[in-house]
């Protein structure tokens, strides 16, 4: 192989992250837009308003888990966590898909 050769082997390896650029570039449908500065902001509100929701439910349950810890009820323990993940989940979801919409609005 010559030097060009090489050359054009390692311009043909690309990395997913270029692949999927180069994918949604030459799609004019899902084409990455440029979100508008009034977007930009109310995504940002969102996003804080998101973390105080989640800030709410962990504050929420740290005073079970920890009369759960005093009491040493593992099984408690265990079920106010695993509680507490799925409440962030649910927050996380429905606050992306607040997100989503902004994202998608045509300003």
């Amino acid at each position: 192989m010559t030097a060009g050769e090489q050359k054009t082997m390692a311009d043909e390896l690309k990395s997913a992250w270029e692949l999927a650029l180069e994918k949604l570039e030459a799609d004019p449908d899902t084409a990455a837009r440029k979100l508008s500065d009034e977007q930009k902001a109310e995504i940002s509100e969102l996003r804080r308003q998101m973390q105080a929701k989640i800030a709410e439910a962990e504050i929420a349950l740290q005073s079970s888990i920890k009369t759960a810890v005093q009491r040493g009820d593992y099984s408690e323990i265990e079920t106010l966590r695993e509680r507490l993940a799925e409440e962030k989940k649910r927050i996380s979801a429905e606050w992306e898909g607040k997100i989503e919409k902004v994202r998608n609005r045509i300003d």
